[in-house]
């Protein structure tokens, strides 16, 4: 079935917030970042929802109105779209990877620089601040990154069993 420009250009827009839900998702730690196919988002989310394929505003009612059979059969189009290409997003897995190193990493620096200042009794991060920037920073992001990606490694090694 052929879609219109406009709902062409739903797809598009849903498939960049379906993405974006996802990125979120995954920051809030109820989907893991070894999740690797659409599919698989549903063991911990209702992943049909993903992209605005389930709102009851905006554009989704007007260009998909579901009310004839060929309706139906554009929705059905369009949603199949969306999850395909989540569905390849999923699979590719470096920007998810990256967004999850470079979270992990800063609540490292952050953590480890809180323990020797509650050690310490310091109440402020000004000589963190200044000591992790430039090369010093940099040296931690990457030996840290390192560390995580081991860490998911294993963890996709063990979910290949």
């Amino acid at each position: 079935m052929k879609l219109t420009a406009e709902q062409e250009e739903f797809v598009a827009n849903a498939i960049e917030l379906g993405k974006a839900q996802i990125r979120q998702e995954i920051a809030s730690g109820r989907i893991p970042p070894t999740v690797k196919t659409f599919s698989a988002l549903h063991d911990y989310v209702d992943a049909n929802e993903f992209g605005g394929l389930c709102a009851d505003d905006g554009d989704l009612p007007r260009l998909f109105p579901r009310v004839t059979e060929s309706d139906a059969e554009a929705f059905c189009e369009a949603a199949n779209q969306v999850q395909q290409a989540l569905d390849t997003w999923l699979a590719s897995g470096m920007e998810k990877v990256s967004m999850l190193i470079s979270g992990l990493v800063e609540d490292a620096l952050h953590a480890a620089c809180l323990a020797v200042q509650l050690r310490l009794k310091i109440d402020h991060g000004d000589v963190a601040g200044v000591f992790f920037s430039g090369k010093q920073k940099e040296d931690f992001d990457a030996m840290f990154s390192r560390y995580v990606l081991c860490e998911v490694a294993m963890l996709a090694s063990s979910d290949d069993k």
